[in-house]
């Protein structure tokens, strides 16, 4: 069976109508994943030449499905010898592995308000947490194996034919099932369509130090599933940091917060620069949102169009890389992206970069500064509707100026002294990135 793919369109929460508000400098664990879903039995040569594209974006770890349906096709038969030779793979090549554990097998099934099983409670939990246990136990051995992730967007009901206290139920069984099988792996909650507060008071059951996962993930599909005026600058507001996350750390316990997947659909009508554009705003506004530690990258791959999938025209073109194996825009941009965030650590320092208007009339203006651990600076500016000139007022002295475009090339800037990067021109939609070295002593 294949693997039910990509986010569904969903009703968005904490959309605030301005950009997000600027923060006194915050340094925070920061990772990626790439996403890729795989049926039992696929051809391992397929899943290796995937891997050989994330290692060449510089991701070095998966996330995707393993279907209890694929792996336990009847009451206490699992089926798990390509999982294994799987996490072999990934072992081989240096591939972390982050699978959520989801799809209800038919003879588990509870039965529910539509006409499907996949997204069944289960009848019996302890068939649930049984399966759980068991797979964790089978790939403990493997070091590729980093954590599981327990079903997936089932604050929705096209992805959880149940209630919020059946999902903490199962959320519950599974995490206690995946650490009797596996004490070392993490536990993720499973990523929510939205910042979702109220689906938190269920799955938490309101002990603050009694939440049953160790991650707390969302996604974002901003500009794909969203309204026109929902953009991904305007999807995480200041509504994020003092509502979501305040309820979340008071119902759960503070958690690391992850958007395991996001991603931007070259749709017929939206073109592939536009995708790669889109991802250069993604990493600067999510990655400098309050506590965002980890971007879930969707996906490395367009879908066939004869792949049967959950949702509409867009989950095909998602893709970094297009159907005939030939890569998008967005693949070098993305490289790029991961390369300058690519460390074990970034400090969001928005308080120190003032952008000044000198000439022209700003439309939608944008911009982040963050801090890499080595002392350079990552500057980020951009309008979505304007075409204004702009100067770059940082509060520190600085040495050398790079500009990279999107596609990874770069100069060096030279309109840039002491504090100040100059004749700066934008276009709509268009991101200038700078990377800053410290001053010379």
């Amino acid at each position: 069976m294949n693997r039910r793919l990509g986010a569904t369109a969903g009703v968005l929460a904490l959309v605030i109508a301005c950009a997000p508000a600027r923060t006194p400098p915050v340094t925070k664990p920061v990772s990626f994943a790439v996403l890729e879903d795989y049926d039992k039995g696929t051809d391992l040569r397929l899943v290796a030449r995937d891997f050989v594209l994330l290692r060449d974006l510089g991701v070095p770890a998966w996330r995707g499905s393993f279907g209890w349906d694929d792996y336990e096709p009847e009451p206490g038969r699992y089926d798990l010898p390509w999982l294994r030779a799987f996490a072999t793979l990934a072992d081989s090549m240096g591939i972390a592995l982050r699978p959520y554990l989801g799809y209800t097998p038919a003879w588990a099934a509870r039965g529910g308000r539509d006409d499907q099983v996949w997204n069944d409670p289960p009848r019996r939990i302890e068939d649930w947490s049984r399966f759980a246990e068991t797979v964790a136990r089978t790939l403990a051995p493997y070091p590729a194996v980093r954590s599981y992730e327990i079903y997936n967007e089932e604050n929705v009901p096209l992805w959880w034919d149940g209630t919020a206290e059946d999902y903490a139920e199962v959320l519950r069984a599974g995490a206690a099932g995946i650490r009797r099988g596996d004490p070392d792996a993490e536990v993720l909650l499973g990523g929510m369509v939205w910042p979702d507060a109220e689906w938190l008071e269920h799955a938490c059951a309101g002990k603050a130090s009694g939440a049953p996962f160790d991650v707390l993930p969302f996604h974002a599909y901003p500009e794909t599933w969203t309204p026109d005026s929902v953009t991904v600058e305007r999807y995480l507001g200041p509504g994020f940091g003092t509502s979501f996350l305040a309820a979340a750390d008071s119902l759960c316990g503070r958690r690391p917060v992850w958007i395991n997947e996001t991603g931007f659909a070259t749709t017929p009508g939206k073109t592939e620069r536009e995708q790669a554009e889109w991802w250069a705003r993604a990493f600067a506004s999510f990655l400098a949102a309050p506590r965002v530690e980890h971007l879930g990258i969707y996906e490395i791959r367009d879908q066939r169009l004869d792949t049967p999938v959950i949702g509409d025209a867009p989950n095909y073109y998602l893709g970094l890389v297009r159907r005939d194996g030939t890569r998008k825009p967005a693949f070098a941009t993305v490289r790029l992206l991961v390369r300058l965030f690519g460390a074990d650590s970034i400090t969001v320092a928005d308080g120190d970069l003032d952008v000044r208007v000198t000439e022209g009339t700003p439309g939608e203006l944008y911009h982040h500064l963050f801090i890499r651990p080595d002392g350079r600076r990552l500057a980020f500016v951009w309008d979505r509707t304007g075409t204004p000139t702009v100067e770059l007022r940082l509060r520190s002295a600085i040495g050398r100026v790079t500009l990279y475009e999107i596609d990874g090339s770069s100069r060096e800037w030279h309109p840039a002294d002491r504090r100040i990067i100059r004749s700066v021109r934008l276009s709509p939609g268009a991101v200038r990135i700078f990377e800053i070295e410290p001053a010379s002593p």
